[in-house]
C-alpha cells in the first residue's frame, strides 16, 4: 500500500508545483494593463518622461517579478512618488486640437486597476504640467522621435525583451500615430491579439514574422520593419519572369531569364489564373498581412514580394496565352536574391527613353497633336524653367505621377500653372504637451510654402492632366494635391497608395526599426487622404488586353481628354 500512496503524493506534489508555476506567469489581461499603464507613465509621468528613470528597466524588472498588474502598478507609483523633477509650466502649444486619437477611458474601465491607481493615472493626463519629452521628442521636430530608446541585440529574443519590444511599438502608435483613429481594428484589440503571438515567437524567424504582422496591423503603406527582407520569410527563389495584375489575373510582362522562359514556353502577355491551384486573390489574401498597406490597391501592388516565391523547387501555373489557348506548366524557381519584380515588372513607357548620346533620360515630349508629356519622377529642378517655357503654347500637358523621387525643387513647376498662390493642404502634428492629442497646422511644407505658386497673369492656359495609380505615394500624393488646385485640371487613373506624411522611425530592441507615417496630411477642408489616397476624376486601370498589347490606357486617356477640350 506504501507504493500507491507515494505515487499519489508525487502526483499531488507535481500538480501543486505546476499550479504554482502557472500562478508565477503574468496573465495576458494583466499584461494589457501593464502595457497601457507603462506607456502612459512613460509619456506623462514627470520623472519617467524626463528620462530620469529608465523606462525599459522599470518594465523588464516587473516582467521578471511576474506580479499581477495591480501590484506591479502600485510598486511603480510608490517608487515614482519618491522622485522629484523640476516642473515645467503649461504652455499654449495647441490652439486647434484634434482629439480623435486621445482616449483615456480605459483607465476607469480597467478592472485590474484599483481606485487610487485610476485617480493617479487620470490626474497625470489632466494635469497642467508639461511632461518631459525624453522618449518621444526632439527639439524643433514636429514628429515623434525615439532617439533615446535603447537596443538590446543580445537579449532581443528573450521573452521579456520581446514583450518590451511590442509594448514600446504599441505605445508609440497609441500616442503618436496621427491616423490611429482610422485603423479598422480597435487598437486595444491589436494589443490583446499580439501579446500571445509575441510570447510564442521564440525563434528569430517567427519573431520577425510576428513583428511584420504587427507593422501591417496599422494599415499604413509607409509602415514596415527595416531592414526589409521579405525573402527571409517568403523564400529566395522566384519565377523567371515579371508580371502585372489585371482583372484578378497575372499577366507576364517580361522574361527575366529569357532562355528558361523560351524553354518552358512562357511569353509576354501570357495570363496566369492559378498558382499551385490557388487563385491570385487567395494568394494575396494569405500573404498580404505581412506587408502593411493602406488599401487594396497597394496589397495587389506589393504582391511582387511573395508571388511565386519559395524555396528552391517548382510551382505549377494554369492559364492561357495571347491566343486564348489554355496551358498548365510546371516551372522551376530561379534565384531572385538580387531582383525586385516591382522595379522591372512595370511595362515600359514608350514616352520615356534613355539618350545614349546625351547620357541621360529623356522624360518630356510634345507629340504631333501639340500635347506635352512630362514624367514627374524624372523632372529635374534645373530643367523646370526650360521645359515649361517650351510647353507654354501646347494644347495641354500630361504630368505622369506614377513614379517617385524626393526632388522637392520641382515645386517651381506650379509657378507656371497657377494664376495666383494656392493653399493646398494642412496637417496634424503630435502635441507633446498632451501625448495622444494632435494639433492642426494650416500648412504642410513650411509656413513660407503655405501657398504654392505666384501671381502670374501669364500662367499656362492649356488643359492639365495628371496620371495617378497605386504607385503614386507619399510626396507624390502631396504633389497630386497641389496639382488638383490648378485651373483646367483632370485627374486620371486609379486609387493612390494612401500614405502621406513623413516616414517616422520606432527603434526596436533588436536594432531593427519600424516605420510609420508621423504626421497627418489633409486637404484644407480637412478631407482625408490617408488610406483613401487621391481620388481620380476619371477612373482608368489597365486591363489584360492593354498589358498584352503594351498599351498605356492612362496616357491614351490623358491625350484624349486634352484633344476634346
Amino acid at each position: 500500500m506504501k507504493q500507491p500512496f507515494l505515487v499519489i503524493c508525487s502526483c499531488l506534489l507535481l500538480t501543486t508545483m505546476a499550479l504554482g508555476q502557472n500562478k508565477k506567469s503574468i496573465s495576458d489581461k494583466d499584461l494589457i494593463t501593464i502595457c497601457k499603464t507603462w506607456g502612459l507613465l512613460k509619456y506623462y509621468e514627470p520623472v519617467l518622461s524626463s528620462g530620469k528613470i529608465d523606462a525599459d528597466s522599470l518594465l523588464v524588472k516587473a516582467l521578471d517579478q511576474k506580479l499581477p498588474a495591480e501590484k506591479t502598478i502600485t510598486e511603480w507609483i510608490d517608487f515614482l512618488k519618491t522622485k522629484t523633477v523640476i516642473k515645467k509650466a503649461e504652455a499654449v502649444i495647441c490652439k486647434d486640437q484634434d482629439n480623435r486619437n486621445l482616449s483615456t477611458a480605459w483607465i476607469q474601465k480597467d478592472k485590474n486597476l484599483n481606485a487610487a491607481q485610476k485617480k493617479y493615472l487620470s490626474g497625470l493626463v489632466s494635469s497642467n504640467q508639461i511632461p518631459g519629452g525624453y522618449y518621444c521628442q526632439k527639439p524643433n521636430f514636429i514628429r515623434y522621435s525615439g532617439g533615446n530608446e535603447k537596443t538590446y541585440t543580445e537579449k532581443a529574443l528573450q521573452e521579456n525583451y520581446r514583450i518590451l519590444n511590442l509594448f514600446r511599438a504599441w505605445n508609440v502608435i497609441e500616442y503618436f500615430y496621427p491616423y490611429k483613429y482610422g485603423i479598422s481594428k480597435k487598437w486595444d484589440n491589436v494589443l490583446a491579439e499580439f501579446i500571445p503571438l509575441v510570447k510564442n515567437a521564440t525563434d528569430a524567424l517567427s519573431y520577425k514574422k510576428t513583428m511584420m504582422l504587427f507593422s501591417g496591423s496599422i494599415e499604413d503603406t509607409h509602415s514596415r520593419i527595416e531592414p526589409v527582407n521579405y525573402k527571409e520569410i517568403f523564400g529566395n527563389y522566384g519565377a523567371p519572369f515579371t508580371y502585372q495584375i489585371a482583372e484578378n489575373k497575372i499577366v507576364v510582362t517580361k522574361p527575366v531569364d529569357v532562355e528558361i522562359c523560351k524553354a518552358i514556353g512562357i511569353e509576354y502577355g501570357d495570363v496566369i489564373e492559378t498558382v499551385n491551384g490557388e487563385s491570385i486573390d487567395r494568394i494575396i489574401q494569405r500573404n498580404s498581412k505581412y506587408i502593411s498597406a493602406s488599401n487594396t490597391s497597394v496589397k495587389i501592388r506589393d504582391s511582387y514580394n511573395y508571388m511565386f516565391y519559395g524555396e528552391k523547387g517548382s510551382f505549377t501555373i494554369k492559364g492561357y496565352d495571347k491566343n486564348k489557348k489554355p496551358f498548365q506548366k510546371k516551372i522551376d524557381r530561379i534565384d531572385r536574391t538580387g531582383g525586385l519584380w516591382f522595379e522591372n515588372g512595370i511595362p515600359d513607357n514608350s514616352l520615356v527613353r534613355y539618350d545614349e548620346t546625351a547620357k541621360k533620360v529623356i522624360y518630356s515630349a510634345i507629340n504631333k497633336d501639340n500635347i506635352g508629356y512630362i514624367d514627374f519622377s524624372f523632372f529635374e529642378t534645373s530643367e523646370v524653367d526650360s521645359i515649361m517655357k517650351a510647353m507654354k503654347n501646347t494644347k495641354g500637358i500630361v504630368f505622369d505621377l506614377r513614379g517617385y523621387s524626393t526632388n522637392g525643387g520641382v515645386v517651381k513647376t506650379f509657378n507656371y500653372l497657377f494664376p495666383e498662390p494656392k493653399w493646398f493642404g494642412i496637417l496634424t502634428k503630435p502635441d507633446f504637451s498632451k501625448p495622444g492629442r494632435f494639433c492642426w497646422q494650416d500648412y504642410i511644407i513650411t509656413e513660407d510654402y503655405k501657398y504654392i505658386g505666384k501671381e502670374n497673369p501669364d500662367y499656362y492656359k492649356g488643359h492639365v492632366v495628371i496620371l495617378i495609380n497605386e504607385n503614386t505615394q507619399s510626396l507624390f500624393e502631396m504633389w497630386s494635391m497641389i496639382f488638383k488646385t490648378a485651373p483646367h485640371i483632370t485627374v486620371i487613373g486609379s486609387q493612390t497608395a494612401g500614405a502621406d506624411g513623413n516616414e517616422t522611425t520606432i527603434p526596436l530592441v533588436n536594432g531593427e526599426k519600424m516605420i510609420f507615417s508621423g504626421v497627418g496630411i489633409f486637404y484644407p477642408d480637412r478631407k482625408e487622404t490617408q488610406r483613401i489616397g487621391i481620388v481620380p476624376d476619371i477612373k482608368v486601370k489597365p486591363n489584360i488586353s492593354d498589358l498584352q498589347n503594351k498599351r498605356d490606357p492612362l496616357i491614351e486617356k490623358g491625350f484624349e481628354v486634352i484633344l476634346k477640350k
